[in-house]
């Protein structure tokens, strides 16, 4: 009986071994460097998808992933931090060890807004932060963070250029920060407002507003999608 006992608690240890090595198996370690050097691992493409925005509300559950909202126009080879950003950006970005900055522009579906997202890495994870406040504290002075990417089909340029935004990427291990800057994609300049709205600030501030307000949706959106993706690669 003795004997049989112990055969019956290796066999129970055993087992429990087994399960023990089947739950690790389906652990999933979190490769830092791989996050920390996102913006070379994952293709640009998958940084900046073909269209972004809302799922149509009539998407069934199991149908494939469809966005409408924004769709990209255009996409810089270039990954030079001097050549994305602009204003007090650029400097500050220099200042904190900006390695790279991706870009690309997007189209609303009306065709009339156009807006370059700018997808900054620096080297180390504090670098990012209060980088939203310095881009809402510049608003007033029409301080914009990012140069406009030329795309097919717009007159976008940098004199279009009205409002700005800007996210950073809610990851630990991932030093990102998102960018944007937001205008009329015909290119039309952004100008004073006439009398007597011209005359009232508070009202040319509201002018510029909206397109902040677009801006700013645009990098929540694309943080938050990095954010969501970097499980999904390898991370």
């Amino acid at each position: 009986m003795l004997v049989a006992g112990f055969g019956l608690v290796s066999a129970l240890g055993g087992g429990l071994l087994v399960q023990h090595a089947v739950r690790n198996s389906d652990q999933k370690i979190r490769n830092k460097q791989y996050s920390m050097d996102l913006w070379r691992n994952v293709p640009v493409e998958k940084m900046f998808p073909a269209a972004i925005g809302r799922e149509d509300p009539e998407k069934k559950s199991d149908g494939p992933d469809d966005e409408r909202g924004w769709t990209r126009a255009a996409i810089s080879s270039s990954t030079s931090c001097d050549a994305a950003l602009s204003g007090g950006l650029v400097k500050l970005a220099a200042q904190r060890g900006c390695v790279a900055a991706l870009r690309a522009t997007y189209v609303d579906d009306t065709g009339g807004t156009a807006a370059t997202v700018a997808i900054i890495a620096f080297r180390d994870l504090s670098a990012k932060e209060d980088l939203g406040d310095h881009i809402r504290d510049g608003r007033d002075k029409a301080d914009h963070v990012v140069r406009a990417l030329a795309a097919p089909g717009t007159q976008w340029k940098d004199a279009a250029r009205t409002g700005d935004g800007g996210r950073a990427v809610f990851d630990m291990y991932t030093p990102m920060f998102v960018a944007v800057t937001a205008g009329p994609a015909d290119g039309r300049r952004p100008g004073r407002l006439p009398d007597p709205w011209g005359n009232r600030p508070l009202e040319q501030k509201d002018d510029r507003s909206a397109w902040s307000s677009t801006a700013e949706g645009l990098a929540e959106n694309v943080a938050t999608r990095l954010a969501n993706q970097i499980p999904k690669v390898g991370a």
